[in-house]
């Protein structure tokens, strides 16, 4: 999800929602949680999802759905939790996780987004 092209959207979608949040002084209601700790105690769900894995959590329903439509081969669902729970990362996703692609095979129009881009968007870093 963090390195596909059929996803190559999704960064612009973060960071356009991330933009609107600070200029409307709204606080951030979603992040990125790579391998979520929550997964483990859903056995039936961690086994119909590509490991390692990242999850998109945030409180706010009508936004879940949209990112939702947005991206492909994604999992819908809900936890619940204290917040330090839902967000919680069995294991980071390193910058140089994915290889880098061959430029030239690369066709878009814009260049691919720089490695680690997904770390903006970790609990905590809304300042980022």
């Amino acid at each position: 999800m963090l390195h596909d092209e059929n996803n190559e959207h999704f960064p612009e979608v973060l960071r356009e929602r991330r933009r609107f949040y600070r200029e409307t002084s709204k606080e951030q209601d979603f992040w990125i949680v790579p391998n979520p700790a929550f997964l483990d105690a859903m056995p039936d769900v961690k086994k119909k999802v590509r490991q390692p894995c990242v999850a998109v959590v945030t409180t706010d329903k009508v936004w879940n759905d949209f990112v939702k439509l947005r991206l492909d081969r994604v999992y819908k669902g809900a936890v619940e939790g204290t917040g330090v729970e839902c967000l919680k990362s069995n294991e980071l996703i390193a910058k140089d996780a994915f290889k880098a692609p061959d430029p030239s095979k690369w066709t878009a129009p814009y260049l691919k987004y720089a490695p680690g881009w997904w770390e903006a968007f970790y609990p905590g870093n809304e300042d980022a």
